[in-house]
């Protein structure tokens, strides 16, 4: 079996004084993914309050300290790690980093909100995703993409999706490009192959948004996979109880291995 956690942490050091690595400690993952850590790596790197024992990490950070950067943990070397999607306009804000290990590749991507930045960059952003997506699907290999897609794919996955028709990552065209990775690129939500119809959230606004007053939660912090490996999903939950600041930990467990001699085809 293998577990990945992911968590958008809303800034590393902040997540870590709220008890992120004694929690993650406990929960015997395998890979770590982690957005939004808001950190220069020098700083954490070798530091033990800022990764669990056991665990080596691998990160991407932004230019400005204060916002965006990418983090994969592992137990398990990685055969290669690649930074970005080879691109200066897109990459600046340190929002992909890939792990390839014998026949999975795990990926930690925080993509623009669609509330955050200039429309521009960030259509730009969804077009390279979409398009690296779609291309890695001829290779012979699983992958996983963890993240905040800022996107509530469904009405149930959006708690007062009533209030939110013309808000960003509610809108049609929002919903419509995730569905499109899902109905025709080929990728599985690991949460829905467990639990299809099932209500559950993972950020939960503190504040009004967009002049809606309570927004309700939304459910935008996705583990997506390849078709094939939709079938090794073993369980899935978000940790409701265990928040770090607006947002909670997604939980995945998959009957699959980092190790080729381990794995069953």
């Amino acid at each position: 079996m293998m577990r990945v956690i992911s968590l958008r942490c809303n800034g590393l050091v902040s997540a870590a004084k709220q008890g992120l690595i004694d929690w993650l400690s406990s929960k015997d993952a395998d890979v770590i993914c982690l957005q939004d850590v808001r950190v220069r790596e020098y700083k954490v790197i070798d530091d033990p309050r800022f990764c669990p024992e056991g665990f080596t990490p691998f990160y991407f950070e932004g230019e400005d300290e204060g916002r965006g950067g990418v983090a994969i943990w592992t137990r398990h070397t990685p055969k290669a790690v690649m930074r970005g999607l080879g691109s200066y306009h897109l990459d600046r804000d340190g929002r992909y980093i890939q792990a390839d290990f014998d026949q999975v590749s795990i990926v930690s991507l925080l993509p623009p909100a669609p509330w955050e930045t200039e429309n521009e960059h960030r259509a730009a952003f969804m077009e390279s995703l979409d398009a690296w997506m779609r291309k890695i699907r001829k290779k012979r290999r699983h992958f996983i993409f963890c993240g905040d897609f800022g996107i509530a794919a469904r009405t149930v996955d959006c708690e007062e999706w009533h209030k939110h028709n013309d808000t960003p990552g509610f809108t049609k065209d929002d919903r419509q490009w995730l569905e499109s990775l899902l109905t025709e690129a080929g990728y599985t939500d690991a949460y829905r192959a467990v639990f299809a119809n099932d209500p559950a959230y993972s950020w939960f606004p503190s504040e009004p948004l967009f002049g809606i007053e309570k927004p309700g939660a939304w459910r935008t912090d996705l583990q997506l996979v390849s078709e094939e490996i939709s079938r090794r999903v073993l369980a899935a939950a978000y940790v409701s109880k265990r928040p770090f600041d607006d947002r909670v930990p997604l939980i995945v467990d998959y009957d699959l291995s980092l190790n080729l001699e381990d794995e069953d085809g």
